[in-house]
């Protein structure tokens, strides 16, 4: 009787630690799920926005510790009180556009306080257009970025000459950046710096200068994007473009035919010479 007594007590003590263990497992469990999003006092705005916090957590914007949410939308103390609702900054497409980039600004001045004299910033395209700042909206890479808007200059890519940026070898801000002036934006003139960090030769210094380079930058000569001729010339027949410029060209030349004659079998040093005012060496 006494052995059966002493079985019977030592049951639910069993199934006591056994309960403990288990509700223990699932709390730290619990705890390690959104130990991030704890973190960074997001948590009250997770309750409704699970999916935009699980985001959110997988981007920059995650670096901000405190008051994540409300660095960007604001206080939220009406919000909350009325259980949701508009009282709050969506970043909504009907929203003001100055309003949206000062909100971006107030942490992205430095590195890009020009952005309203940019192309997109005077198109009215504010940063949420390209970028998505809780990450579920954000494009593959950069480059997916800029296709949405400009298929006319993906299509260049497309011809059997091209920059490879197709292939992942570079993309569009290797050239571009987004987020200036056109002065830096577009590549003619004294702005084709951007095609000489990877042609360093065409660059120079110089004793002669081509005149075209000087003065309108590589795009005088050559398609950026892509083209159907060598080179990425604009045109075809290399003396059609050389003409196009050259048109008082000494008469003993009108022997050359357009279809016939390469320009640059003498004038080998079309970028730039040291030695020859022609380009000849």
């Amino acid at each position: 009787m006494l052995k059966k007594t002493k079985n019977k007590m030592k049951l639910p003590s069993v199934q006591l630690i056994g309960f403990t263990v288990l509700a223990l497992a699932v709390t730290g469990f619990l705890a390690g799920a959104k130990p991030a999003i704890q973190e960074t006092g997001v948590e009250e705005c997770a309750d409704c926005h699970e999916d935009l916090a699980k985001d959110f957590m997988t981007k920059p914007h995650s670096a901000i510790k405190t008051e994540a949410c409300t660095s960007c939308h604001g206080d939220a103390e009406v919000h909350l009180g009325e259980g949701g609702g508009p009282n709050i900054f969506t970043f909504k497409p009907e929203d003001m556009l100055r309003e949206k980039m000062e909100k971006c600004l107030e942490c992205h001045a430095k590195s890009n306080s020009r952005f309203m004299a940019s192309p997109h910033g005077k198109a009215s395209l504010d940063c949420t257009t390209c970028h998505g700042v809780h990450g579920k909206n954000t494009k593959p890479n950069p480059t997916k970025a800029c296709y949405s808007c400009h298929e006319d200059v993906f299509s260049l890519f497309q011809l059997n000459e091209r920059h490879r940026l197709q292939e992942g070898i570079m993309s569009c801000s290797d050239c571009h950046n987004p987020h200036e002036p056109s002065t830096r934006e577009r590549l003619g003139g004294f702005k084709h710096q951007s095609c000489l960090k990877c042609h360093t030769d065409k660059g120079g210094p110089f004793l002669h200068e081509h005149g075209a380079s000087r003065i309108e930058g590589c795009s005088a000569c050559h398609e950026v994007h892509g083209s159907p001729n060598r080179h990425l010339l604009t045109h075809q027949s290399t003396s059609d473009l050389c003409f196009s410029c050259h048109t008082f060209a000494p008469d003993w030349h009108s022997r050359f035919g357009s279809t016939t004659t390469n320009c640059t079998v003498c004038h080998a040093a079309i970028h730039g010479s040291n030695l020859s005012t022609l380009f000849l060496k």
